[in-house]
């Protein structure tokens, strides 16, 4: 039997953890796969990838066996579908604020109930191998498709972008969000209650609620209000967090 997809274990409502990739390396990639994180979210909205970085990105995955999703840098149907066609396992949708907004997304991933592009050439086509129905029935409703809740206008519209049938996770960007809601703390009341809105209202909706926490040891305290995806920090913090500490060590070593 195939290994169940990462829009089958969100829906699931399984615990996954993920971290960003913010350096378009493969390597980095492939050790998170070692490491048996669930999934890497690859920043093409906020890092440095190209198209080709992207695509070598996704095919590091594929040999890491690691599911890669990519955040886009917007919701055009053309950034979509390259993702999409380069083997991407489900896409981060930055900035969704209304349940319109969200029909669309999903419309164009979706060939028979949508207006996806269609093309078997790329890989995830097999280059050609598969044949276009068998195609279409593979890829049909397999990407998942998570919404950023990061804007105060999306808070009044949350039930109805959950409710959206191909919507799979809505997700809080808590830095934006904050942003949004002018203020500038992440732990403020406001932008907490703004969090745990977004999460409630995905599980009424039988959806995935998630979130980006930059510490591990906040990932309980959300799981409390019914978060089960969690995009925990960054290669970049991690190889921070690990340098900082080794010369702190070895300045403290030297001045004995």
């Amino acid at each position: 039997m195939s290994s169940p997809t990462l829009r089958q274990r969100l829906l699931a409502g399984e615990r996954l953890l993920s971290s960003f990739i913010k350096t378009p390396a493969h390597a980095s990639i492939e050790i998170a796969g070692i490491a048996g994180l669930d999934a890497v979210v690859l920043d093409a909205e906020h890092a440095g990838f190209s198209g080709t970085s992207l695509d070598i990105g996704l095919l590091a995955c594929q040999a890491a066996n690691i599911c890669g999703l990519v955040r886009v840098p917007d919701n055009r149907p053309a950034t979509l579908l390259q993702a999409l066609d380069l083997g991407a396992g489900g896409l981060v949708l930055p900035h969704v604020t209304s349940a319109a907004q969200a029909h669309e997304i999903v419309a164009a991933t979706r060939y028979r109930e949508g207006h996806r592009g269609f093309s078997n050439s790329p890989r995830a086509g097999g280059y050609g191998l598969m044949p276009l129905a068998r195609h279409i029935d593979f890829h049909d409703g397999r990407a998942a498709v998570i919404c950023q809740i990061e804007d105060a206008a999306a808070l009044t519209q949350l039930d109805d972008i959950a409710n959206i049938d191909g919507v799979d996770c809505l997700f809080v960007g808590r830095a934006d969000l904050a942003v949004s809601l002018r203020h500038f703390d992440l732990n403020h009341e406001a932008v907490e209650h703004a969090v745990i809105q977004t999460l409630q209202a995905a599980r009424r909706a039988g959806k995935a609620a998630g979130l980006f926490v930059a510490d591990i040891g906040d990932v309980e305290r959300y799981a409390a209000h019914g978060a089960s995806f969690f995009i925990v920090g960054s290669d970049q913090a991690v190889l921070r967090k690990g340098w900082t500490e080794q010369v702190q060590l070895f300045r403290n070593a030297s001045s004995r």
